[in-house]
């Protein structure tokens, strides 16, 4: 089974999960639970490789997910 990418809607979702991992899960978990803000840990490299990871794995499931229609 072939699939297909949309890159387009790739491109588009893996930089809004991708802001979504930095600003809603660091900075506003880290706000609610008190918790210093430590803006080198959230930019750091090990976190940031697996959130572009995570971003790129998310999009590539919305971008090649196939809504078939009904006869």
């Amino acid at each position: 089974m072939k699939t297909k990418i949309h890159w387009k809607k790739f491109f588009i979702a893996m930089i809004v999960v991708f802001i979504g991992f930095v600003f809603i899960a660091d900075v506003i978990v880290d706000t609610i639970s008190g918790k210093k803000l430590e803006w080198n840990k959230i930019f750091g490299f090990e976190n940031l490789f697996w959130k572009v990871l995570a971003s790129i794995v998310g999009a590539f499931f919305y971008s090649s997910y196939k809504v078939e229609k009904e006869k």
